[in-house]
């Protein structure tokens, strides 16, 4: 009776290892304490034109017709404490890869994240061309961050207003 309930033991844990295996989620991938290291480039908007950078310190404005704008922009390290728990959250790095063919939704919103995280470099790609809870928690938080992170500093506020639009 024994012999029988190691093999269905045995197998049980080598189902979870196959299906376990191929999955790289954020969470099991970055750290949950954000490494002192942590940066990143994040690209967004229609036409990934707006670009918060931490390497650089620099936010760049999507101006549309006139060219983009950028600026010194210093994030404090609460703030980017507070974005690398979200990235952890959102895990991000599942996030849907960006692909050819036919969208959901014209236009749509554009990421480019690179980033660096304990010694790993990252570079993605997605689209919110078609919703899923994934994108749409994404989306909220990007809300949330060019709301109170981004358009609340005096500097952003000092920008033009872009001119011309999406259609």
């Amino acid at each position: 009776m024994a012999g029988k309930n190691m093999k269905k033991l045995f197998f049980i844990i080598l189902l979870f290892s196959i299906f376990n295996s191929g999955c790289n989620t954020t969470s099991q991938a970055l750290p949950k304490e954000k490494p002192g290291d942590f940066n990143f480039s994040l690209k967004y908007g229609i036409a990934a034109a707006n670009e918060l950078n931490t390497y650089e310190n620099t936010y760049t404005k999507d101006m549309i017709i006139a060219e983009n704008e950028t600026i010194e922009f210093v994030l404090s390290e609460e703030e980017k404490k507070n974005i690398y728990d979200e990235f952890r959250n959102l895990d991000v790095l599942s996030l849907p890869e960006e692909e050819g063919g036919t969208t959901c939704q014209e236009p749509h919103n554009r990421y480019v994240l690179q980033m660096t995280a304990a010694g790993e470099e990252y570079h993605l790609r997605w689209n919110s061309a078609c919703e899923t809870r994934a994108i749409n928690r994404w989306e909220r938080f990007m809300e949330e961050l060019h709301a109170e992170t981004i358009r609340t500093r005096e500097e952003y506020q000092a920008l033009p207003e872009p001119e011309g639009g999406y259609e």
